[in-house]
């Protein structure tokens, strides 16, 4: 009986495949040991249904449930369900009969608590050897993926029963799929301020400095400036930046009069705004030179507004380190969100191996993806968002590559 068209056992599974997933306190699927039949493997849940689907998710809907056992709870361990699942499709009746007596005896044996057989690892110790998908759930786990992801993704595997594809691959299709990508505002005639709010330390700056690069590079009029005022360094270092970049650098102390420049001058197509690390006092500045711009703060900056030769926009990208604490990058979510963000940038993703919660995070906050850092090099450490970053993020754990600079508007986020 396979796991589509099961007579009895699997009529659990086709009844109730579009249940949530519980949470799963089994080992993954385990190859029997030598011996005991080609192609038969042990899969121990909970519940019946929770054996079911694992054997679905980790050998897929096409296997034999073969035989299975039902053991009771003990006061020292709870009960479970063990199957005796083929990958191998019997042709004909006596290797079906030879099959289920395979499965009995293995299943007899109490080999269920086993986690399979064991192979030498770069050490020289012993490890338990891992089924493609079992491989797809530990790498996610590596890399700080959340149960609802690890989930998500193998069952969108499981789901796809595509043969001819390798898990991995068709996992870095699920991972693909949960993130958005996002797509910043510039466009023609339009004067975009984007300002970059997040905790100190947490690479605006030089994320600043890396997208001003290439949006200058593309043939966009950049100024940068700074909300971080006071701290000593914090201006000279822009202006350092300013100086590399070939552009301006503002200290922006006074809104009214930074606003009231602005309006009066249309010599830039992008004003990129570091934020001083206080985001929520940053948001404040923010919504109110947004007001300013946009006409709705009243008084006489409003006839400047009337006037102004081209319109201007304030938008905002939330700066998440991956490296972070969760309590942290909550804080950053939470003070951004009147403010609406267009979008998130990761920092920070070499100095941490599980930078999958910050992406997590944003898309739970409704945030697309724009960019992500690993580095401090202005020219390398910066890449757009994309599907197949997210991949590589979350199932390989490599240092991200540097994308084609040969077309610099569409990997700065050029106009969309």
């Amino acid at each position: 009986m396979t796991l589509e068209t099961d007579t009895h056992t699997t009529g659990a599974l086709a009844r109730e495949e579009s249940a949530p997933l519980e949470a799963s306190a089994h080992a993954p699927a385990s190859p029997a040991p030598a011996g005991s039949g080609a192609g038969l493997h042990l899969v121990r849940g909970r519940t019946m249904r929770e054996a079911l689907l694992d054997a679905r998710r980790s050998l897929g809907a096409r296997s034999i449930v073969i035989d299975h056992v039902t053991r009771p709870g003990t006061a020292g361990a709870p009960g479970h369900v063990l199957l005796a699942v083929s990958t191998v499709v019997p042709r004909s009746t006596d290797a079906l009969a030879q099959l289920k007596e395979r499965a009995r005896a293995l299943l007899s044996t109490g080999a269920a608590a086993a986690a399979g057989p064991e192979v030498k690892g770069k050490s020289g110790a012993k490890r338990p050897a891992r089924s493609p998908l079992a491989d797809v759930e530990r790498r996610l786990r590596e890399h700080g993926a959340s149960k609802a992801l690890r989930e998500r993704v193998l069952e969108g595997i499981v789901a796809a029963e595509d043969e001819d594809s390798h898990p991995l691959d068709l996992a870095a299709v699920e991972v693909g799929k949960a993130f958005g990508v996002a797509h910043l505002p510039f466009q023609a005639g339009e004067l975009c301020v984007l300002a970059l709010l997040g905790p100190n330390g947490a690479g605006k700056t030089t994320t600043l400095a890396k997208l001003g690069s290439r949006l200058a590079r593309a043939g966009r009029r950049v100024a940068i400036a700074t909300l971080d005022v006071d701290r000593v360094g914090a201006v000279e270092q822009l202006e350092a930046f300013g100086r590399q970049l070939g552009v301006a650098a503002i200290a922006l102390r006074d809104v009214d009069r930074f606003a009231a420049a602005l309006l009066r001058d249309s010599s830039y197509d992008v004003i990129l705004i570091d934020g001083s690390g206080n985001v929520a006092r940053d948001a404040e500045t923010v919504a109110a030179l947004r007001g300013r711009l946009d006409g709705s703060a009243g008084g006489a900056i409003d006839e400047l507004v009337e006037r102004a030769p081209s319109r201007a926009r304030v938008e905002v990208l939330a700066t998440l380190p991956a490296s972070a604490s969760r309590a942290v990058l909550d804080a950053v979510v939470e003070s951004t969100g009147p403010l609406e963000p267009i979008g998130a940038v990761v920092t920070k993703i070499d100095e941490t191996s599980e930078p999958l919660p910050a992406l997590e995070l944003s898309a739970a906050a409704g945030l697309d993806l724009a960019f992500f850092t690993n580095g401090p090099d202005l020219s390398e450490h910066f890449v757009r968002a994309s599907a197949e970053r997210f991949a590589d993020i979350a199932l390989t754990g490599r240092s991200l590559t540097v994308p084609s600079l040969g077309r610099p508007a569409e990997n700065a986020g050029g106009a969309r």
